[in-house]
């Protein structure tokens, strides 16, 4: 019995104990039993600590993806927003381009004057429109509006003398001058001189008929337009008519060709205009200044 151990259980109910015996080799082996138990309940609980550090960290891992995922589908959408814009901006700015030229075609203007769309793209227009996706589209729509007016006034448009004749510099505005034969008096000037080179091609400043077309004693070879409306002008000191009597022209057709006839001092193009048979600046109607 020396070399064995003995464990006694006696239960609460006075039943007959229980006795259990096991050799030192058997002591030895439960006490490395045990030993390798708690080393394996502490090496469980040891991981278990490990896990939940671990899936903490992960899980705070996974709401960064998960924020880092919201904010990309944000940023999509931004984007795609932007793309939309951009589109339409581009879309905007081509009508506006193409109703330019429409207008300009009606008013025979040249259409790289004043133009809201010459030079500029979708990016630079976004910033000239301080980030609001609005403002080309409130340009197209008032865009859109000159352009129903100027349909609806085409025909008053086409009649009006709106452009000048020729290019080149006015020497003698409409009004009272040094009379330049005389020297020591002053004369009305019933119109405006243009300085331009014997031979340049002379334009009707609007649409009409016709009225004169032949010599002036004044004017030399003269041509007088009625517009309509009382509104009548006249290009004189041409050297070469290209119309006649009843003929209809158009803005801006070729009428004459400029000249030194009739009272001149030199080849340039006197450009008058009456309204009701009363003289009046021929300026008046057109979007040029004197010193232009």
């Amino acid at each position: 019995m020396k070399s064995k151990y003995t464990l006694l259980f006696i239960p609460p109910n006075h039943a007959p104990a229980r006795q259990f015996q096991f050799s030192i080799k058997g002591k030895r082996i439960l006490i490395s039993g045990l030993l390798t138990l708690g080393v394996l309940i502490i090496g469980l609980f040891s991981h278990n600590l490990y896990l939940s550090h671990t899936l903490q960290i992960q899980e705070a891992d996974f709401q960064a993806v998960n924020q880092l995922k919201l904010t990309n589908q944000e940023k999509e959408q931004e984007i795609k927003q932007l793309k939309e814009e951009s589109s339409k901006m581009a879309q905007d700015l081509a009508t506006i381009h193409e109703l330019e030229l429409k207008i300009s075609s009606i008013l025979k203007i040249d259409p790289a004057v004043s133009r809201v769309s010459q030079g500029v793209t979708p990016q630079s227009f976004s910033s000239m429109a301080s980030g609001d996706p609005t403002y080309t589209s409130n340009q197209l729509t008032l865009l859109e509006q000159y352009y129903d007016l100027t349909l609806q006034h085409k025909d008053q448009i086409e009649h009006t003398p709106s452009i000048l004749p020729v290019e080149g510099e006015i020497v003698s505005p409409f009004g009272y001058r040094q009379n330049p034969f005389g020297k020591r008096s002053d004369e009305f000037h019933n119109g405006v001189d243009f300085a331009v080179n014997y031979g340049t091609p002379v334009h009707a400043t609007a649409a009409g008929t016709i009225t004169f077309a032949g010599w002036d004693p004044a004017y030399g070879r003269k041509i007088e337009i009625d517009h309509g409306s009382g509104i009548v002008t006249f290009y004189g000191h041409n050297s070469r008519l290209l119309v006649n009597i009843g003929d209809t022209v158009l803005k801006g057709d070729v009428i004459a060709y400029s000249g030194n006839s009739g009272r001149s001092t030199g080849a340039h193009l006197h450009y008058g205009a009456l309204d009701h048979g009363k003289s009046i600046d021929p300026l008046t109607f057109t979007n040029f200044t004197k010193e232009q």
